[in-house]
């Protein structure tokens, strides 16, 4: 299975996208599986809570699909970054500084490109 760490803006341009959430990551990672960690479960409900009704996130999906990693408080960036380094796995994001942070230090990052492709990228 091909775990991969949500990132709050990663999650909305994939859903924005209208994706078929698995085939798009099966053929990057495997079947996916979802890396969750509270602070983005956080922001990712404050988002919904102020979209339009038409324009739901999924949550159910991605909560139902994901395994919840308890992280100490920190800025959300830098949690996402301990979590995806310490167990080896993408990290899904449209982040720019992010996905620079997550490539200098080695995490290859998922991301999806003008709204219509989504790529693993794993290096500079």
């Amino acid at each position: 299975m091909g775990d991969v760490l949500i990132d709050a803006c990663g999650w909305v341009a994939l859903i924005d996208g209208s994706f078929n959430i698995d085939v798009a990551l099966s053929n990057l990672v495997g079947p996916p599986h979802f890396i969750l960690i509270g602070l983005v479960q956080q922001e990712l409900e404050e988002i919904e809570a102020n979209r339009p009704r038409g324009k739901k996130l999924m949550l159910d999906l991605l909560m139902q699909r994901s395994t919840f990693v308890d992280h100490p408080t920190m800025h959300t960036d830098d949690a996402l970054l301990e979590v995806a380094d310490e167990r080896g796995i993408p990290l899904l994001t449209v982040d720019a500084n992010l996905k620079r942070r997550a490539l200098e230090n080695g995490i290859g990052i998922l991301e999806v490109v003008r709204g219509k492709n989504i790529r693993l990228v794993n290096g500079l």
